[in-house]
């Protein structure tokens, strides 16, 4: 074949695509329960119709339909292997994959499951976020990546595990692990206002600008836990922090977001009296081991609310600031329980307030040009310096805290440094320096 042979062929093939992009775009058709024609680009069209040529029907299962499927949030029309096929979705689609797929045969209605989903996912996140109405407003692009990294078990606080010691501890260095996870409920807010332009409108008449909002409620919990290898008798696990939290957010945009929420904190422990907490060091000094350790069971917990802000400034830095109030009598705790003054026969005070409720951090992301021994060696990552301080005689009592992450070889490796207070909930008021070396683990 000569090279102008070639050259023809190729603009045929290129034509015949065109015109099959054209038809493939004419025939893509998306309507919601209400009635109403949710927006698509002709380049979300053909980028619907392209993907949905890779789905095999004959790999899914099938059924007879006594009747056709109601339309139970959107559903999308189009020809597909010359046969009108049917996507009726649900708002929560790329979290639970509530979708029915069905053609039509005269009064015979097939409906196929059990269909290659990773096919069809990224076709499905545009048919459940597209926008009705011809305003300009938002992205789609933006809820759609809010979406599919949020509507999942995903990372709350960073997951941690570490070598640690701190400057009063009479046991170091010990283990640290922390995990702390989300989940949403009743995934893609909509669910719960039947349409989020609903809640996107009460919000835009309470907060400024004009910007689109996405709020999504959450269910998260961070536990710590301390190991004590060779330095306490039977190397006990230590209950450091549990915390369970739900809370509401609200993105700006994906670069922008505010959770509004309520949460517990406490450490798990049983000692809320001076005699329980004597028979325990007396027992520990029966062992041979510090009378200190009895401190560990102390009892501590405190319900309160929070509103926390994130911004991502630029593609290196972030900021984040969160606020709490904790509660003298809340819904879960009831009762706080903070410092008892026969602990150390103290006759002063010491609520959590002074030490703990305003936190502003700001984190620095390297580029990977801060990488040494090629860009699959040894990278810089990240590094966080954190801010604390009490609401209640603000900036008297302040904490320090920085990160520094790098990429070793693939592990996210973390050098940690803490300097005031809050170093567990037992010991919120200590002024304490501490420090630690292991991994962050986060996951999207």
């Amino acid at each position: 074949m000569t090279s102008k042979q070639i050259i023809r062929a190729m603009l045929v093939a290129l034509a015949c695509l065109t015109a099959a992009s054209v038809l493939a775009q004419d025939s893509v058709v998306l309507v919601d329960d209400s009635g109403q024609t949710p927006q698509l680009t002709d380049l979300d069209k053909l980028y619907i119709a392209t993907r949905l040529e890779q789905l095999d029907l004959g790999q899914c299962q099938t059924r007879i339909l006594n009747q056709q499927p109601q339309v139970i949030y959107r559903q999308l029309t189009l020809r597909h292997q010359d046969k009108d096929l049917f996507i009726n979705v649900a708002d929560d689609v790329m979290r639970t994959r509530n979708m029915v797929i069905y053609t039509a045969s005269g009064k015979e209605w097939r409906e196929y499951y059990d269909c290659q989903y990773e096919v069809l996912l990224p076709a499905l996140a545009i048919i459940a976020t597209a926008r009705v109405g011809t305003t300009d407003i938002g992205s789609n692009n933006i809820r759609q990546e809010v979406l599919a990294r949020n509507t999942q078990l995903s990372s709350h606080e960073a997951s941690k595990l570490m070598m640690r010691t701190d400057s009063h501890n009479p046991s170091h260095p010990y283990l640290d692990f922390t995990l702390s996870m989300k989940h949403p409920l009743f995934a893609n807010w909509g669910t719960l206002v039947r349409q989020q332009e609903r809640a996107a409108g009460l919000l835009q008449g309470v907060m400024p600008d004009h910007q689109e909002y996405l709020l999504q409620m959450y269910l998260a919990f961070t536990g710590r836990l301390s190991q004590f290898l060779g330095t306490r008798e039977s190397s006990p696990v230590v209950a450091r922090r549990l915390n369970p939290s739900l809370f509401v957010r609200v993105w700006r945009s994906d670069e922008e977001w505010f959770d509004l929420g309520v949460g517990h904190e406490s450490n798990g422990q049983h000692i809320d009296n001076l005699a329980t907490f004597q028979r325990t060091e007396q027992d520990h000094v029966a062992r041979g081991e510090s009378p200190d350790f009895a401190r560990d069971a102390l009892s501590r917990g405190w319900d309160y609310t929070y509103l926390e802000w994130q911004h991502v400034w630029t593609s290196q830095w972030y900021s984040h600031l969160q606020l709490r109030q904790y509660l003298n009598n809340g819904p879960f705790q009831g009762k706080s329980e903070e410092y008892n003054t026969w602990e150390d026969g103290g006759d002063v005070a010491r609520p959590r307030r002074q030490y703990d409720g305003v936190s502003l951090g700001m984190q620095y992301n390297f580029n990977r040009s801060r990488c040494f021994l090629g860009t699959a060696g040894v990278c810089f990552k990240k590094l966080d310096l954190t801010q604390e301080t009490g609401y209640s005689g603000l900036f008297k009592h302040n904490t320090t805290t920085v990160e520094f992450t790098t990429d070793f070889f693939g592990l996210p490796i973390q050098l940690w440094s803490r300097t005031g207070y809050g170093v567990d909930l037992v010991d919120y008021y200590r002024y304490t320096k501490s420090w630690g070396l292991g991994f962050e683990l986060k996951t999207p």
